[in-house]
This record gives C-alpha cells, structure tokens and sequence, in this order.
C-alpha cells in the first residue's frame, strides 16, 4: 500500500470514528433521561429544605430585610413564605409515612397470598389423590391451575373449602387431614390474605392521597419561592455579597 493509500486509510478511520462518537453523544442528547422516583423525590427534599435556610437566612439579615420591604417582601410576607415551607415538609413526610406503609402492606399480601396458595396447593393434591373421578374434582373445584388472580384464587379456594365440608366428600377428606379443624385452618389462610388485599387497598389510597397533598404543597412552595428570588435578583442588584448569601 502507498504512503497515500496508507494516509487515506487512516483518514477514512478516523472520520468513521469521529461519526461514530458524534453517533453516540446525539443519541445521548436525544434520550431525555428521566429521574428516578428515588431521586425526585430526593430533589424535593433538598428544595425544601434549602427553601427553609433561604427564608431564615433572610430573616437573619437586617441588611437584606431593609432592602426587600419596600418591594413586599417584610417580615410578615416572609412568615408567609415560612408557612408554606412548613406545609410542604409536612406534606412531604406524612407521604413517605404513607409509602411506607403501602410498601409493608404489600409485603404482607404477598406473605399471605403465599401461604394461601401453598395451603389450596395441598388441598388440590389431596383431592386428587382422593379422587379420580372428573365429577368430584369438578366439584371440589380441583381443575386446571391455581389462578394467578388473587380474587380468583379466593373465589375458588373458598368454594372448594366449602364443598369439602359436606356429604359426600366429607366422609372421605375429613380422613385426610380436612375435618372441621383442617378446613378452618385452611380458610384462615384465605381470610387473612383477604384482610391483607384490604389493608393494601387502604394504603394505597392513602398514598396516593398523601402524594397529590405533597405534590399540591410543594407546588405551593415553588411557586412563592420563585416569586421571591426575582423580586431578591432585583433588590440586592447593587449588593452582590448579600445576594450570595442566598
């Protein structure tokens, strides 16, 4: 190959690198990255809170309270400010309290649906070891599978329960582990679950309530604390060194 060709090979290289690094940077800038919930609301945390250090640290300064009062901005709109501030750290921790507890709520259903499952999956096997019979099977509810659908899964469960518990199979499961005892020890497993799927319901509403509370508030705050850094732009133009104190 000559120096040309050499030089021309290499040129045509580097080009294809250089479109393939500008390949990857304009993907890059074209994918908006959204943020996690974990880190938004970590930016509403520290939104908050530095709205509480702005207004205290303002407060704290005679020189900067002289300076905003003639635009509005005196120690009773300031206290203002203070109130929302106070309502949206509020607002922020009884929503985490509410995640929270949707989170140990769904943990519970999920414990409880296990062992729900687990205890239909004994009862299925035992009537099938009973039985033999598609007629009894399909009246004890033992076809196809365990639903995944929780509600289903109860619905069914229950009804299978409840059959077990009378003539003629009685007289043959009771034998097996499901008299009166085994029966209501597997219901039990049903009603718990179902207490749980409440209690999910319950915290989940909450939360949800919780979040649009934090999320009104923290509008609330947003929009005041904007409001007042214009108007603090403007005021402390000639005093650069209170500004940066904000």
């Amino acid at each position: 190959m000559s120096s040309n060709e050499t030089a021309l090979s290499s040129d045509e290289s580097l080009t294809s690198s250089n479109e393939s690094t500008m390949s990857t940077i304009e993907s890059r800038v074209s994918k908006k990255v959204r943020p996690t919930p974990a880190e938004q609301d970590e930016a509403l945390a520290n939104f908050i809170s530095q709205s509480r250090v702005t207004l205290d640290t303002i407060l704290a300064t005679p020189e900067i309270l002289t300076l905003l009062a003639p635009r509005g901005y005196d120690s009773a709109k300031l206290n203002v400010g203070l109130g929302l501030q106070s309502a949206a750290q509020s607002a922020f921790t009884v929503r985490q309290t509410a995640i929270g507890d949707e989170t140990k709520a769904n943990q519970t259903v999920t414990s409880a649906r296990t062992a729900a499952r687990i205890a239909y999956f004994d009862f299925r096997e035992t009537v099938r070891a009973a039985y033999r019979g598609v007629s009894e099977r399909q009246a004890l509810g033992v076809v196809g599978t365990i639903p995944a659908d929780t509600e289903k899964l109860l619905t069914l469960a229950r009804s299978g329960y409840a059959a077990a518990g009378q003539a003629p199979y009685s007289t043959v499961l009771s034998g097996l582990g499901y008299n009166g005892a085994g029966l209501s020890a597997a219901t039990a497993t049903l009603n718990t679950l179902q207490s749980a799927r409440s209690a999910q319901e319950a915290a989940r509403s909450a939360a949800i309530a919780a979040t649009t509370a934090r999320n009104d508030a923290a509008k609330a705050l947003r929009e005041w604390m904007q409001a007042l850094h214009r108007i603090t732009k403007i005021a402390l133009r000639t005093r650069p060194e209170l500004l940066g104190r904000l």
